[in-house]
């Protein structure tokens, strides 16, 4: 009796035993994520152009597609929204490699053009069209060069302060900085075109910052390695060339004879390149009086408001 008891006691434990077993296995089944799986993952190859972009702020960054197995996050929704949002071209975006899912999911790899954030986004549901967490997006707008004033158009130009600094305003570019991904400075160095002349060909500006370069052609050589785009606010205007009957008068700081306060332009009817433009009085050079007059009124009118 005693021993019928105890069979009958362990055959009951060892089944619900089983039971509690299995009800935990299937709810571990039940429960288990889902992950999904890559089906295509290919390098882009449309044009590079074509493949700039902005963050719409609706999808995260990650390392991976955001449904794969082991994704992390590399920039929050927030994140993306600062940087969508940013006026400094070199948070502008190119996408470059894109993947599809075993469900259907289109996912872009992506990268700053600084490099600091680099990962995949959701791209919606269709690989030629950008969706889900990423838009097309023109990094500069090209303007008609007759945007520029008729002076601006015909005027002659120079950089203003040549150098090395790489700050938009002293070398030119291949085109606008940080518009397009990993192109450059035309040159490094503005100073061996320090006297050269350059006329403004294009016109536009970048859209985050809304500042306006222009692409400039050295006018004494078609081909000039100094050829491409500049800030509009990084050249000056050069000095329109003096006429054969015509001299011009540099008006200079009396502490600095190399800071020119302003200039004169005096103009003689019928006088040619190289004549003189006073005469010779027993050895003494001189001007007449009505030259003198002449020039002392266009002098003091040059001079007026500068203290």
């Amino acid at each position: 009796m005693t021993s019928n008891l105890k069979k009958s006691l362990f055959v009951s434990l060892a089944a619900l035993g089983f039971i509690a077993a299995a009800g935990t296995a299937t709810a571990q089944s039940a429960n288990a994520k889902s992950y999904a799986r890559v089906t295509s993952n290919q390098k882009m190859t449309s044009a590079p152009t074509s493949r700039n972009v902005n963050f719409t702020g609706s999808n995260a960054l990650y390392t991976k597609a955001g449904t794969l197995r082991g994704a992390k996050k590399v920039a929050s929704t927030t994140t993306v929204r600062k940087l969508a949002n940013s006026k400094n071209s070199q948070n502008n975006i190119r996408a470059y490699r894109v993947a599809t899912t075993n469900r259907g999911s289109v996912y872009y790899k992506v990268v700053t053009y600084d490099g600091a954030y680099r990962g995949w986004i959701y791209g919606g549901k269709v690989q030629s069209v950008f969706g889900g967490g990423v838009t097309s997006f023109d990094t500069f707008k090209n303007q008609n060069l007759s945007s520029l004033t008729d002076t601006q158009q015909k005027a002659t130009y120079k950089i203003a302060s040549p150098g090395t600094a790489n700050d938009g305003k002293t070398v030119t570019y291949k085109q606008p900085a940080w518009t397009q991904y990993k192109v450059g400075r035309a040159i490094t160095d503005s100073s061996p075109y320090a006297n050269n002349t350059f006329k403004i060909d294009q016109v536009g500006t970048r859209t985050r910052e809304g500042d306006q370069w222009v692409h400039i052609t050295d006018t004494g050589n078609a081909n000039s390695p100094a050829n491409g785009w500049i800030l509009y606010s990084g050249l000056k205007q050069a000095e329109a060339p003096i006429a054969d009957n015509a001299i011009q008068i540099n008006l200079v700081d009396p502490n600095n004879n190399n800071k020119v306060i302003k200039s004169i332009t005096v103009t003689r009817d019928g006088a040619k390149k190289g004549t003189n433009f006073g005469y010779n009085d027993n050895g003494n050079w001189t001007i007449s009086m009505s030259d003198r007059a002449s020039l002392l009124n266009q002098i003091r009118d040059a001079l007026n408001g500068t203290s």
